[in-house]
């Protein structure tokens, strides 16, 4: 009786010791959903359309149980294309693993639509908005077609070609001795004047004018080929 009461105390804390130890060990699901998770937040502001990828973590891993999980971007990496997950436990446990994605942005970006010449402004005829993954584009392609319109291109282009923003300069909205109109602005009051322009200047470029026989101020270009004189 004693032996039989014995290997049933033995047997019962067997099984009431067997759900503590599997309790012990990460589940391996349960951290791959987090790592989900932790991926549809980081792209919820991407533009275009996000879509991933993400590897399970290796079924042979025997990794303890963690109370906290911090989930990140390994440095050198980025949410785009071929990319990895740093996963690491910060509570409960201390380990870490990298789990591999492939992340795709479909945006809309801009192109070429025709053969553009280097020097040549480009107007809505010159450009094509077209599809594409943002992964596989250059890192500086233009995504909105108002960035490239109305500038001008450094060098030539082909049909086809995505616009990148090295690409393109601002337009020359004032020419070296052209007359411009010359806008003072201090605390509410605006002063009209007129100077000849001693440079060429693109919208937003600071400007030197000479107004009058030998005063000569400087300024900000504006889109309408006028410079801003403006104090704080």
């Amino acid at each position: 009786m004693h032996k039989y009461t014995s290997a049933l105390l033995s047997a019962l804390a067997l099984s009431l010791c067997q759900p503590v130890v599997a309790n012990t060990r990460q589940d391996l699901g349960a951290l791959q959903r987090a790592a989900s998770a932790w991926l549809d937040e980081a792209l919820a502001n991407s533009p275009g359309i996000p879509s991933f990828t993400l590897s399970e973590p290796d079924s042979k891993l025997n990794l303890p149980a963690c109370q906290q999980l911090e989930i990140g971007l390994p440095s050198g990496y980025r949410l785009m294309g071929k990319t990895m997950l740093r996963v690491r436990c910060v509570a409960g446990a201390s380990w870490s693993i990298n789990l591999p994605a492939q992340i795709s942005l479909q945006v809309q970006y801009v192109s070429a639509a025709r053969p553009v010449a280097a020097n040549q402004t480009l107007s809505e005829a010159d450009v094509l908005l077209q599809k594409g993954d943002l992964g596989t584009l250059p890192g500086s392609v233009i995504l909105d077609a108002s960035q490239a319109i109305g500038r001008t291109l450094n060098s030539a282009i082909a049909a086809g070609q995505p616009i990148r923003k090295e690409q393109l300069r601002a337009a020359m909205v004032i020419q070296q001795n052209q007359r411009v109109k010359v806008i003072f602005r201090e605390d509410g009051l605006e002063i009209n004047n007129e100077g000849i322009a001693l440079g060429a200047a693109a919208e937003g470029a600071i400007i030197r004018v000479r107004v009058g026989s030998n005063n000569i101020i400087s300024g900000i270009a504006q889109a309408n080929g006028s410079v801003l004189v403006s104090t704080p």
